[in-house]
């Protein structure tokens, strides 16, 4: 599909958190769409229309929104945001002047565990779990 700037509009009226420009620039934004494509192509997603209950169009959005904040943080723009660490589940603890950090365990394979870490990945997840159900017809 191509990503118009109709469907990146479209985009940040959908997810509030991405609507400045100057934080979030047409270019990252075309990026992260293209991206998510990539991810919801099969024919399981349906097809592309930009209306708000659109299977495929709700998939694209949540994965595009969960890869800019796993890339960028909250600032497209500021470089000291962007951290190259995988962002997987984990916790620490400190007891005295000893501390200790540590991998959840995760819940599903890394490729899913990755998807848990924003709330855009996580509504992603579910929705590809939806597209993933049924016999497919050959």
């Amino acid at each position: 599909m191509e990503i118009t700037s109709e469907i990146i509009a479209s985009f940040r009226q959908f997810l509030k958190p991405y609507t400045d420009p100057t934080k979030w620039p047409e270019d990252i934004v075309f990026e992260a769409l293209e991206e998510a494509d990539a991810e919801t192509g099969s024919d399981r997603w349906g097809a592309f229309e930009n209306t708000a209950r659109n299977f495929k169009r709700r998939g694209l959005f949540y994965y595009a929104a969960h890869w800019m904040a796993s890339m960028y943080g909250k600032n497209a723009l500021d470089p000291t945001n962007i951290d190259p660490a995988s962002r997987l589940n984990v916790a620490g603890k400190s007891v005295g002047d000893e501390s200790v950090n540590y991998r959840i365990t995760a819940m599903e394979a890394t490729g899913n565990d990755w998807l848990s870490t924003t709330i855009y990945g996580q509504q992603y997840w579910r929705l590809r779990r939806r597209a993933g159900m049924g016999a497919v017809v050959v």
